[in-house]
């Protein structure tokens, strides 16, 4: 009892504070929502590490201020409630207007920290431009279908994904009476029915309130603006334009409180992905590449083995509380490692993924190694600091005690900053390697325990020979050598525990991209006709080719689209094409899907001149222009063409490039996606459909050579050009 209860007095407040560390860091509540699990809690876990030692500081100047005032037995007395006493100051100081400018500025930089901000746009931008939707319950749908026949016009009515105005009108009063109306407390929710979800909603509801009135005024604009669309007979490009633009304005402030009530509920992006299908939006979205499933696994490995290498004949035996502390703490400075590693080596695949091998990301590995080790210096002090200070002992002395202690233990911090990097580097190139998941776990196993080695030599070189007669009952040389063997064993089981979940999650990510372009209509209008025509009408402009339906009908359809990679050599990238009448533009559309590359997908409008075999693909965007020019398909027949486009071969340079291109119609099972090289099964059908290319569906020509070149060089006619594809 004499040692619970001063251990309570540190124990409590600092439990208490991580709650006050929490509730603030969810207000306002748009979080839970860093751009991975992992960046979340390091913001969470950076905020509290600033109150923690505000907190302690403040205790010790507590405890030292008051020695100076009272007698020695008051004072000892007084100390073991110096905790609580600097909990109360740390909380209650936040009302006034001046610290809490402080604390403000500190919960921002954490904000940023987590990227939660940026994250909630991102979601709210993905949600209202191209997720598909659909009402959850048939009592929903029934109810929209009822108002919309009722009050507007029953051809307004519109739930497929065909991207015309009646749809997207369609899809947004779904949003509206699916989120906004439950406001009112009448309404019934139709998308979460526990209490978590219910008071989430009021939540968010309460504190975007004046988003949420915005909503509710677009909605009624956008009714009226309907009513005279769609029961015109002859409605005007102004009118169009004008519901256009707020269903757009309307789709977005929904979603934008969808996005922020889903962060708030959901920590993790498989339980965001869950709800948000729950509500009725398409969930086919990537999934995170290391979960938190995977991170706990190799800390509970890292800490078990750790405990299996203490017990190893040749340490002298501690006590299994020493035992316990050493291993987690072992085990929670690899964790921070794992996943600084994981994040660092995400956003390089992200940047980088179809491209030529970049450069590796040194900088951004040695800034996140740099943070690993700041971390675990707090975890260690920590550990060291609070049981001195729960078996009663003075602040300051116990903290004078571990600065004697940690300078002994500082080259423990070198094998989590070399984890760090190791990790980054493979995780980074893992898409690279070929062969099984157990070759490249083994490549990864050797990899990082090779790391683990120069770790465990360093520590081991590092480390007094005092330090080691303490630990081993060994030689100081052969410890060293028994603490290269251990580390270098437990670098190589991380390493391929790592590497093949990553590897494993890195497929399914990319599954997942191939699925979602199945699905991925994309809500947004057909952009930059030149000539408007009426919906309906059946014809193109006469930009496009004044070409109408019935003679482009058998056009309609998906393909597999691929060609040459532009950066690497072998590379063939493949992707699907939809191609189909767009009844709002009158006229032909395609839009690409399920591109590895799903930061250059595009969608345009085809322009078929008459009396032509060809048919051009056109994307105008902000005066960039891509072009495809292709043979019409037939039914058996691929179109086969050439394609004019930029790449970007390093960083923001440029070069305008061109290559063979085929659109082959999928009539059964989906080819493989992605980017295609010559060890995968699809790789030689596409290359012989390539190689058709020329000449009779494509000419690219060459500089001509001087005669002598000619002379000395193949036998090439002057007017030949060959079409070489580089495998």
């Amino acid at each position: 009892m004499d040692i619970l209860v001063p251990a309570g007095e540190w124990v409590i407040p600092g439990l208490l504070l991580l709650v006050v560390a929490w509730n603030k860091f969810n207000t306002p509540p748009t979080n839970r929502s860093g751009t991975t699990f992992a960046l979340f809690f390091f913001g969470v876990i950076f905020y509290y590490a600033l109150i923690l030692a505000l907190w302690l500081l403040v205790s010790m100047s507590d405890i030292i201020g008051l020695g100076t005032f009272v007698s020695p037995a008051t004072h000892q007395k007084i100390v073991q409630h110096a905790p609580i006493v600097a909990a109360l100051i740390i909380v209650t100081a936040s009302l006034f207007p001046r610290v809490g400018q402080i604390d403000t500025a500190a919960r921002t930089f954490c904000f940023s920290l987590a990227a939660i901000p940026r994250e909630a746009d991102r979601l709210s931008v993905e949600l209202a431009q191209s997720a598909d939707f659909e009402p959850p319950t048939e009592q929903l749908r029934h109810q929209v279908t009822k108002f919309i026949s009722d009050n507007i016009n029953p051809k307004a009515v519109n739930f497929s994904r065909d991207g015309t105005l009646s749809a997207r009108f369609t899809r947004a009063v779904a949003l509206h009476w699916l989120f906004i109306r439950p406001k009112d407390e009448v309404t019934p929710l139709e998308f979460s029915t526990s209490a978590h979800g219910r008071s989430a909603y009021s939540a968010i509801m309460n504190f975007h309130e004046a988003v949420a009135n915005r909503a509710d005024a677009r909605y009624e604009e956008m009714i009226r603006e309907s009513f005279a669309y769609f029961n015109s007979a002859d409605p005007t490009v102004e009118l169009k334009e004008t519901l256009s633009k707020t269903i757009t304005e309307l789709s977005n402030l929904v979603c934008s409180l969808i996005a922020r009530y889903v962060l708030y509920c959901d920590v993790t992006r498989r339980g965001r992905r869950q709800r948000l299908s729950s509500m009725g939006f398409d969930a086919t979205h990537f999934m995170p590449t290391f979960g938190l499933d995977q991170w706990a696994a190799t800390i509970l490995t890292v800490v078990i083995l750790s405990i299996g290498m203490i017990l190893m004949p040749g340490h002298r035996y501690v006590g299994a509380s020493e035992i316990l502390t050493i291993a987690i703490t072992f085990g929670v400075s690899i964790g921070f490692a794992v996943m600084a590693a994981v994040v660092v080596a995400q956003r390089f695949i992200e940047h980088h993924e179809g491209e030529e091998p970049a450069y590796p990301p040194f900088a951004e590995l040695l800034l996140a190694a740099l943070i690993v080790v700041g971390l675990s210096i707090a975890i260690r002090v920590t550990i060291l600091l609070v049981p001195a200070l729960i078996e009663g002992n003075s602040a300051a002395a116990a903290l004078q005690d571990v600065l004697k202690q940690f300078p002994r233990r500082l080259p423990g911090l070198i094998t989590p900053f070399i984890c760090t990097i190791s990790l980054g580097l493979l995780c980074s190139y893992v898409n690279l390697w070929k062969g099984s998941w157990l070759r490249v776990a083994a490549v990864g196993a050797i990899g990082n325990g090779l790391a683990f080695l120069v770790a465990g030599f360093l520590v081991g070189t590092l480390l007094d020979d005092g330090l080691l007669r303490q630990l081993f009952d060994l030689a100081p040389d052969r410890a060293k050598l028994l603490i290269i063997a251990n580390t270098g064993i437990i670098g190589a089981v991380i390493g391929l525990m790592v590497i093949a979940a990553f590897r494993k999650s890195e497929r399914a990510r990319k599954n997942d991209a191939a699925l979602a372009g199945l699905a991925a209509y994309t809500s947004a209008p057909a952009e930059n006709i030149e000539t408007v025509v009426l919906s309906g009408s059946g014809v193109a402009p006469r930009n496009l080719g004044a070409y109408s339906r019935a003679n482009v009908e058998e056009m309609e359809g998906r393909y597999v689209c691929f060609r040459p990679g532009f950066t690497v050599a072998d590379v063939i990238s493949a992707y699907l094409m939809v191609i189909r009448w767009d009844e709002a533009e009158s006229c032909l559309i395609f839009e690409e899907q399920g591109r590895a590359d799903a930061s250059h997908t595009q969608k345009g409008h085809i322009y078929i001149p008459d009396g032509s075999p060809f048919m051009n693909l056109v994307t105008i965007e902000k005066g960039a222009i891509r072009l495809i020019t292709v043979a019409r398909p037939g039914k058996q027949e691929p179109a086969r063409g050439l394609i004019t486009t930029l790449s970007n071969p390093s960083g923001m340079h440029f070069t305008p490039a061109s290559a063979p291109i085929v659109l082959r119609r999928i009539l059964g099972e989906v080819p493989q996606l992605g980017f295609v090289r010559p060890d995968s099964l699809d790789y030689d059908a596409y290359l012989r459909d390539l190689e058709k290319v020329t000449p009779e569906f494509g000419l690219m020509r060459v500089v001509p050579r001087a005669a002598a070149e000619l002379d000395a060089g193949p036998s090439i006619s002057a007017g030949e050009s060959r079409l070489s594809i580089v495998r």
